[in-house]
């Protein structure tokens, strides 16, 4: 056999974590709940101060160290004290995005702090402006404080970087009309007059004194697609809850060509509908939550949808989706993250919820509850949002196996200028899509610095390097077919694993078994290791790396199914009294193992039992292996008939015999030994002389018996001719005391016949009695039986 190795052309997919883009790296939400991405996953972080039920905000700078956060209301700084200022805003803890912080582009100390009121409040879309140079460096809210922007709003906001790759675009949407509004901001600060764009539907009614039937519609996510190229905008609230997608160009601020998702998502009451979105790093998903509180019932649920938004139309987008929980949990807030991972607010749990394949369509994304743990801490409704072009940039690494070319990719919607790559083993390239070939597996901190639309833009990833195992290749596996005949034979897999493992670590690397090249090369449809074969035939055996099944090899072996010998398995034969009997196996064959301890072709056995042989044939193989079949005998006790009486049915117009036969063998009857019968009865007889046989059907022999059927003619003609001159009655031999007397119709006695007699001549002291019917009586003394009856004379 010959082993094949292989490297497969794409092995792993790999999202680096956008470790410049700190801004994101530290999250605060829900009762006093924390996370730190800083180490690119999830850490617990329980310093936060912040108590919120939905709308929150936190900003890090660039290389991730905390600045401050706030619910809305209240700003606190990185050492989680709340700034002098920092109080009095006019958000709202229950709006549904009360916060998001943004910084002043081409500032490195002033931020802006959006904030909106719950309920289409009067205080509306407003903001405030925090200096981190104040507070010796921790920050502070200046005088710039709770400035109207626009009131009343929907709870929704949403932040990108603009086109330009420095200003930044703050969205939001008016009540009581269509209108989205999106200002610019710019580094000589808010361009107050806002891009309006009045599409899609209208959020509530502006009816001032009187209260308004559609304010939950205020309740819903606003999110802008990483890219900046899609809008999402959720509408809460019953009947009317809806999910609209947009079209947003990230050079003009304009939102348009929109697609409704209605009629599709809880409408129990105005406490139900859809709540969260977040699109995927790539943009081609969109994630929804649907809730319902049910206050009736105090069973609240939730489901977590999947849209493709690559179709341009409602109903396909609507056909596409894929639901990814549906239960009584109550889901609420969706944000994407530095990890390329999107976080699921999990409401009244301890843990928070995560998709960790976001770019995945359908149940591969594989959403997990209760993934990150909060420490005992609470999730309520709200994740902090962030400007979405954080969570642009991602790079691919495509084949992690030791001694083949890794491919490293960048990931951007938006034109990447420039990249260098630091590959952590001694060697960098400035290709913006480099291969580079690792000479030593391990585990590997890839770090990119790229400049991206104009900002520089540093992502990292640890990866690891896996070694590639080498397959030996095993002896062929030869078994000699199964004795069961069902035309399969199994074959252990497994006794196969250690040779092609070899010398290579167990834990580390296994073997799968496939009938087919093809499939072992792409690890489909893989045997079981208890495998039936029908016929002989080539496996193949894939030895992978157990930590990435990519780096793997082949090699493969035969399968050889031997023939065993073909005979007759079960016999039974008879034994006969003081007759021994052989017991004969197949001749032609190798080797023969009787049960008896002989190992002739036959033997001679002289009592019953079972009796058994393996019937060998021998192959010239290496190892040699032989086959065999089991022939077993049954040897059952037989013997001659004993006839211990003869029933015999006689003198009338249907004669029998009934033969009474013992022994232990099979018996079967016959009065003329060539006809034989199973019925031991024979009818319709005529008088005379028979012999009964009694055979064996196992062969051990014939037992005869002869016997007498008496009856008596009804007429003769003794016409002085030779036929028929006298009436006498037969009897056997043996039967001699026996007495005939003949009487006229009168009574009167004519003749006696007696053993020595011819019979009677139809005369009576030498005269010829006339035709006519005469009686007779029949004496059998030895018999103890007499008859009578008539005849007739005929002349």
């Amino acid at each position: 056999m010959k082993r094949i190795a292989f490297l497969l052309t794409v092995v792993a997919l790999c999202h680096a974590k956008i470790m410049a883009q700190g801004e994101a790296t530290y999250w605060y939400f829900g009762v006093n709940a924390g996370l730190d991405f800083s180490t690119g996953e999830p850490l617990l972080d329980l310093n936060g101060e912040l108590v919120t039920n939905e709308g929150c905000g936190t900003i890090s700078d660039a290389n991730g160290q905390l600045l401050f956060y706030t619910d809305g209301i209240s700003i606190w700084d990185r050492n989680h004290n709340q700034m002098s200022n920092g109080f009095g805003l006019l958000g709202d803890p229950s709006s549904t995005q009360s916060g998001i912080i943004i910084p002043q582009p081409g500032s490195s100390t002033i931020y802006f702090v959006f904030t909106v009121d719950s309920s289409a409040g009067d205080d509306g879309f407003r903001y405030s402006i925090v200096d981190m140079s104040l507070n010796n460096g921790n920050g502070d809210v200046t005088t710039a404080k709770n400035i109207e922007l626009m009131t009343p709003t929907a709870e929704k906001i949403s932040a990108v970087q603009h086109a330009n790759g420095t200003d930044f675009w703050i969205l939001a949407h008016e009540w009581g009309n269509n209108n989205f509004l999106a200002y610019q901001i710019t580094p000589s600060g808010i361009n107050e007059n806002p891009v309006v764009s009045s599409v899609g539907t209208v959020h509530g009614d502006l009816n001032p004194g009187v209260l308004n039937p559609n304010i939950a519609n205020t309740i819903g996510y606003l999110k802008i697609s990483p890219n900046g190229k899609r809008l999402a905008s959720a509408k809460f609230g019953g009947e009317n809850s809806n999910i609209e997608i947009f079209d947003f160009n990230d050079n003009t601020g304009i939102v348009s060509n929109p697609i409704l998702i209605g009629d599709y998502f809880n409408e129990v009451s105005s406490t139900s509908g859809a709540y969260g979105v977040e699109f995927s790093p790539d943009g081609k998903l969109l994630y929804v939550t649907d809730k319902d509180f049910n206050f009736n019932t105090n069973t609240p649920s939730s489901i977590l949808h999947q849209f493709d938004i690559t179709h341009t139309n409602a109903q396909d987008i609507i056909n596409s989706d894929t639901i990814l929980y549906q239960g009584n949990n109550v889901l609420g807030a969706l944000q994407l993250a530095i990890d390329g991972k999107i976080y699921v607010s999990n409401s009244e749990k301890t843990a928070i919820d995560v998709i960790e394949n976001p770019n995945t369509l359908g149940l591969g994304s594989n959403y997990q509850i209760g993934a990150v743990d909060l420490g005992g801490r609470i999730a309520k409704l709200g994740l902090p949002p962030f400007v979405q072009s954080l969570f642009n940039a991602t790079f691919n690494t495509n084949n992690t196996c030791l001694g083949s070319e890794t491919i490293f990719e960048l990931f951007s919607e938006v034109d990447v200028s420039s990249a260098f790559w630091d590959f952590d083993d001694g060697t960098t390239s400035n290709l913006l899509s480099p291969t580079h070939i690792y000479t030593n597996p391990g585990s590997y901190r890839v770090t990119v610095d790229a400049t991206i639309v104009g900002q520089s833009v540093t992502l990292s990833e640890e990866i690891i390097i896996y070694e590639i195992p080498v397959a030996n290749t095993p002896i062929d596996y030869i078994s000699c077919e199964d004795v069961d005949n069902d035309g399969l034979t199994l074959f252990d897999l497994n006794t196969k694993i250690d040779e092609i493992i070899g010398n290579q670590s167990s834990e580390d690397f296994s073997v799968l078994f496939f009938d087919s090249e093809s499939d072992a090369i792409s690890g489909i449809n893989p045997l079981d290791f208890n495998y039936n074969a029908s016929s002989s035939q080539t496996i193949f055996a894939r030895l992978q790396n157990n930590f990435n099944s990519s780096c793997f090899d082949i090699t493969s072996f035969d399968l050889n199914i031997l023939e065993r010998p073909d005979i007759v398995e079960n016999i039974t034969l008879y034994l006969c009294e003081n007759q021994p009997l052989e017991l004969n196996a197949e001749e032609g064959f190798d080797d023969y193992n009787w049960s008896t301890g002989q190992t002739s072709t036959s033997i001679l056995v002289n009592s019953t039992g079972t009796y058994s042989v393996d019937v060998i044939r021998n192959y010239n193989t290496v190892p040699e292996i032989s086959c065999y079949t089991t022939k077993t005998f049954t040897v059952i006790a037989s013997n001659t008939a004993t006839i211990t009486d003869i029933e015999v049915e006689e003198w009338s117009t249907i004669n029998s015999i009934s033969v009474i036969a013992e022994g232990l063998g099979d018996y079967e009857f016959s009065i003329d030994d060539f006809i034989y019968q199973d019925s031991s009865t024979f009818s319709n007889l005529t008088q005379g002389e028979y012999i009964v046989y009694v055979r064996d059907k196992n062969g051990c022999g014939i037992i005869s018996e002869s016997v007498f059927v008496l009856g008596y003619p009804k007429f003769f003609t003794p016409n002085s001719d030779s036929h028929n001159p006298y009436w006498k009655i037969k009897f056997p031999s043996s039967e001699r005391d026996f007495e005939i007397l003949i009487y006229d119709r009168y009574g009167k006695q004519l003749a006696s016949l007696d053993s020595d007699s011819i019979g009677w001549d139809g005369t009576y002291n030498g005269k010829l009695m006339p035709a006519s019917d005469y009686w007779f009586v029949l004496k059998r003394p030895s018999k103890n039986k007499s008859y009578s009856g008539h005849f007739t004379l005929k002349r």
